[in-house]
């Protein structure tokens, strides 16, 4: 099943469509997401191209892609703590390659991409833990049902959609307590991040794509430690 995102219109307010489509792109992972028609992954290419990663995410295995909406807020984000320090500074992608070197892009790139095949099949709202190629990161990937009041499960649709988490595990797997999630440890700090796919289940020539939710703020949202 792909479950596709409105991506072709380039929003940030996602629409989830639970429809059926053919999966297979006749091309690689580097060139399904440059052919995108609105440019959606431009700017993550050129972060992918200065880390020379092409070949990375070209190899067999699973790449979460993280939309230039995630670089954008990345940049603004950095922008604003710029500003509290100076209010003339900018802070723009010129910036990010002037201060980062290919090997903290490439590290900071390497979170998202896994040597495994990593698909719907198999997944449940348990999940499973995968190793990223950038250690010793670990997520959880999992696939939960929807469960919002306003879905009508008793009307057409006789299934609820299924929706699959891209789960950054900070301290342990976090676990649910009273409807809430928390880490073992009951520490706020290590809560796991998560982040909604918008799409899954894309089969390039090379390897599997999940694109990540446009709200995700690339890198930082993950809480990386990248020197």
């Amino acid at each position: 099943m792909l479950c596709l995102g409105m991506l072709a219109s380039c929003t940030q307010d996602n629409i989830i469509d639970g429809g059926v489509s053919d999966p297979k792109v006749n091309m690689t992972t580097y060139d399904y997401l440059k052919a995108h028609p609105r440019g959606l992954f431009d700017t993550l290419l050129l972060i992918v191209d200065r880390a020379e990663m092409k070949n990375v995410i070209n190899s067999t295995g699973t790449m979460f892609a993280p939309t230039d909406y995630s670089i954008n807020a990345y940049i603004t984000a950095k922008q604003a703590e710029a500003r509290r320090i100076d209010e003339r500074r900018n802070f723009n992608l010129d910036s990010l390659f002037k201060y980062y070197s290919p090997q903290m892009l490439r590290d900071s790139m390497s979170a998202y991409f896994f040597p495994e095949t990593i698909t719907r099949d198999g997944l449940d709202a348990n999940g499973k833990i995968f190793p990223a190629t950038l250690r010793p990161y670990d997520f959880l990937v999992t696939l939960e049902e929807h469960t919002n009041e306003d879905y009508n499960a008793g009307g057409l649709i006789s299934q609820r959609p299924k929706f699959m988490f891209f789960n950054r595990i900070i301290g342990e797997k976090d676990i649910i307590v009273g409807g809430v999630r928390r880490d073992p440890s009951n520490d706020p700090v290590k809560v796991d991040m998560r982040i909604l796919c918008q799409t899954t289940g894309i089969i390039s020539t090379t390897g599997i794509i999940h694109v990540l939710d446009n709200s995700h703020v690339w890198s930082r949202s993950l809480k990386l430690n990248i020197n």
